[in-house]
């Protein structure tokens, strides 16, 4: 296909996704997704969001470079059960292109006072991400700078509270006496529970009480 509107078209039909339920999915209008798909508009500030959403490699989309089809990964995946979907041999039990909700800082403790399962704390946003964790996951925005230089004041990280936390790991954790959580790398030493800020301003955290892992950060997102 040598024109974006083309790809972008078959993109949406092949992931079983009407105008509008793409536009919803990437907020914006379905008038701006009409516009792409018959070429009055020529270019798009969403077409990795749009890729994501459909299925598709966000490279091919943009420039009709490589193959259409995302390695690992099924064009609208996210519309079929997930249950019954098989790829490469292996049984994926949740989509592999999904929208995750970015939820305020304050609530994310309700992951570790809730069950998992009753855990539903209003949506700011969705950002549409292919997710390598469980369909619990949740998107953060980076509270403080006490994590940098690796995870800079205001990014996004995305949260698996289903996992239980390992040495290493960088974690979402709250301490038993208190109310907020705190993000910072999991470190175990023989029977010694530490909570590492990588920014060496911020001091470390030697945990006496308690603690709870809300849940483990697996991946950053970022969009420009």
């Amino acid at each position: 296909m040598s024109s974006l509107n083309e790809r972008i078209n078959l993109a949406r039909k092949q992931a079983r996704l009407t105008q509008k339920e793409l536009a919803d999915r990437i907020h914006v209008s379905q008038t701006a997704i009409h516009k792409l798909e018959c070429g009055r508009s020529k270019s798009s500030r969403r077409t990795v969001a749009i890729a994501l959403t459909c299925g598709v490699d966000p490279i091919w989309l943009d420039t009709g470079r490589g193959e259409m089809s995302l390695h690992g990964a099924s064009a609208g995946l996210s519309t079929a059960d997930p249950n019954k979907m098989v790829e490469g041999g292996e049984l994926y039990r949740y989509p592999l292109f999904a929208r995750l909700p970015l939820i305020a800082w304050e609530n994310v403790g309700g992951s570790c006072n809730q069950s998992i399962e009753s855990f539903h704390a209003k949506a700011e946003a969705w950002l549409p991400i292919a997710p390598r964790s469980s369909d619990k996951s949740f998107a953060l925005r980076v509270p403080d700078d006490s994590m940098a230089p690796e995870f800079q004041e205001g990014e996004v990280i995305i949260v698996d509270p289903t996992l239980p936390g390992k040495h290493n790991q960088f974690v979402i954790a709250q301490l038993e006496d208190e109310s907020v959580a705190t993000f910072k790398q999991l470190t175990i030493i023989g029977s010694q529970v530490f909570l590492k800020p990588l920014n060496t301003r911020y001091p470390l955290l030697d945990v006496q009480e308690k603690i709870k892992i809300c849940g483990v950060i697996v991946s950053k997102y970022k969009e420009y």
